[in-house]
């Protein structure tokens, strides 16, 4: 026997043990001391079959059990602890430590049972290494995470992985140099390879049949254990909870259909009908990850980034608001406030609330949703769920590997019919990162084409909205009757700092937000133009646009507070009275 072993069971508890302290906050008494409890065992385990096998601490497949429990036991509650040491007082995750532990003794009794009992070594030594180098990737992807964002996986982020397009993956490695991405590649298949030759150097170990016996139960037992669906050990560490709630969030969001019935019911909205005296559309617009900071309309930007706008800005026919925010730098988190009478001041929650598609419904518009957003599919985040409510909801087809521009859109509004009152979402693209890519490159002119450069593509990508909007508000006006366009974006960015999921200051939620009305409009509903007109430099959250879209439509509803719409002379909100970061923060600490 190695006596080196003898020393690793007392080692790993009280290792686990004083680390779990060091990286929790706020832990009870009795919390302290039952994990003083719970940890002896777990140590045990994760030696027992070490000791029994004889196994030298130096012998390459120990190594990586070692290594892939060692990075279970620290990963996650280190980078909690390090994210939210100085904001959270209450926190700690004993499973993880737990998990880590008994993964080595789970581990080591399949090896040593494989190579004492000859069960194919050079077969199934590879396919345990295999699955060990599965469980190992979960901390580490977690490492590359911190190394991105400087954070550990938090609600957002794990929000951000799970709604994430395939397509969006590709574009993200993109953003890297190709070496960076060659090295990376290189990394992962050299430890994959490093796992597989480890657990192929093994030597012959003879156990005693009570020894057989006991490792196979003890796998047994643990593979129960450890992966059983509901209270396994696995289920229960800190970043699988995490995807968890958040799948379980998700799942919720379903009930956004299902009680759509239950919705429509009671909504009573008026008129029924809409009061111009021909068919009309009234025209939504949502960008994506559009700073007001870099556009020309809205400040004295160096460059001229949005020609068309900064040009309609001295049109009485268009009004801009210079003082919007985002509720929270984070696209479906923003939207679902936005799109509904869920927001950041009242109790009210997603799948309860109405919608303005609801709302255009109910006021008797046909409803049409146009997305270059890509369609989440089983995903089925809130925005896709409020989109299918439309009438027509469509979604750019997102090829493996494809850009799509959000002149693709453009094609869709073809299909209105003019004769109809229309009630229009158009969804795009906007200036998500990577901003290369959200424009044709011989739209470039900030940027030399094909280059890769972030502050000059993300202003290209702002001025080829620009051009975008111009198109859909020329198609509108020109064959759709259009009586009304709304634009804002879900959130702002700031592109030369890397995408977090997490708060970034206020750089990432000033958006830009105006409006269009016809000359048939402002006549018909000088009230609403001019409460528009009269609160264009209030401060407003883009979680108030359902109400806003409500008095552009100049409806009444039991499911429409005036007193939070732009659109009325009753809006009450002031500058210290607004959130963002989901209440987290106020627009009064925005100084910049």
């Amino acid at each position: 026997m190695d006596i080196n072993s003898v020393y690793l069971a007392p080692g790993l508890y009280f290792f686990s043990y004083f680390y779990y302290l060091s990286v929790s906050h706020g832990l009870g008494n009795k919390a302290t001391f039952l994990q003083l409890r719970r940890f002896l065992p777990c140590a045990i385990v994760a030696v027992l079959p070490i000791m029994m096998g004889q196994v030298p601490l130096t012998a390459p497949y120990l190594s990586t059990s070692l290594l892939t429990g060692f990075l279970w036991i620290t990963t996650y509650p280190l980078l909690y602890f390090i994210t939210y040491r100085k904001s959270s007082t209450d926190f700690g995750f004993h499973f993880d430590p737990v998990f880590g532990m008994y993964i080595i003794g789970w581990m080591m009794s399949l090896k040593l049972l494989v190579i004492s009992l000859n069960l194919l070594p050079n077969v199934f030594m590879p396919v345990l290494a295999t699955v060990e180098f599965l469980i190992f990737m979960i901390p580490f992807a977690q490492w590359v995470y911190y190394y991105l964002y400087r954070t550990c996986v938090t609600e957002d982020g794990m929000m951000m992985i799970q709604e994430t397009h395939y397509n969006e993956i590709i574009e993200y490695f993109k953003s890297f140099s190709v070496g960076f991405n060659i090295i990376t590649f290189a990394l992962v298949a050299g430890l994959y390879a490093l796992f597989i030759w480890a657990n192929l150097e093994y030597t012959s170990v003879m156990l005693a049949l009570w020894q057989i016996i006991f490792l196979a139960g003890l796998s047994l037992v643990l593979g129960i254990y450890l992966w059983k669906k509901r209270k396994g050990v696995f289920i229960r560490t800190g970043i699988v909870e995490l995807y968890f709630d958040i799948k379980e969030y998700f799942e919720i969001t379903m009930l956004y259909q299902t009680n759509m019935k239950e919705r429509i019911k009671d909504l009573e909205v008026t008129p029924s009908v809409p009061e111009f005296k021909e068919p009309s559309t009234i025209i939504l617009v949502i960008g994506e990850s559009a700073s007001r900071d870099y556009m020309s309309a809205f400040t004295d930007y160096e460059h001229e980034t949005t020609p068309w706008l900064s040009a309609k800005k001295q049109d009485s026919h268009f009004i801009l608001y210079p003082n919007s925010y985002s509720s929270i730098p984070h696209t479906v988190s923003s939207l679902e406030r936005a799109l509904t009478e869920f927001n950041q001041y009242n109790d009210k929650q997603f799948y309860t609330s109405c919608s303005i598609i609801d709302i255009a419904h109910k006021a008797g518009y046909t409803t049409h949703w146009y997305s270059n957003q890509g369609h989440l599919g089983c995903a089925d985040t809130p925005v896709t769920l409020v989109a299918n409510t439309s009438g027509t909801a469509k979604w750019t087809k997102q090829n493996l590997n494809e850009v799509q521009y959000d002149e693709m859109l453009l094609e869709y509004l073809d299909e209105i019919d003019p004769t109809k009152n229309n009630f229009v979402v158009v969804h795009l693209k906007g200036n998500h990162f990577n901003f290369i890519n959200r424009y044709p490159q011989s739209f470039a002119k900030f940027s030399e084409p094909g280059k890769y450069d972030l502050i000059n593509n993300y202003i290209d990508s702002i001025a080829y909205t620009d051009y975008i909007l111009q198109k859909i508000w020329e198609y509108g006006k020109e064959k759709l009757n259009m009586q009304a366009m709304l634009y804002f974006s879900d959130h702002a960015t700031i592109p030369d700092k890397r995408r977090s999921p997490d708060f970034g200051g206020f750089g990432t939620v000033r958006i830009p937000m105006f409006t269009y009305f016809s000359d048939n409009y402002i006549e018909k509903y000088p009230e609403t133009y001019q409460a528009l007109l009269d609160n264009k430099n209030k401060y407003f959250t883009n979680d108030l646009a359902y109400e806003l879209v409500c008095g552009i439509l100049n409806i009444k509803s039991n499911h429409y507070d005036e007193t939070n719409s732009l659109a009325s002379p009753l809006y009450k909100y002031t500058r210290d009275m607004l959130k963002t970061n989901l209440g987290q923060r106020s627009l009064s600490e925005d100084v910049d």
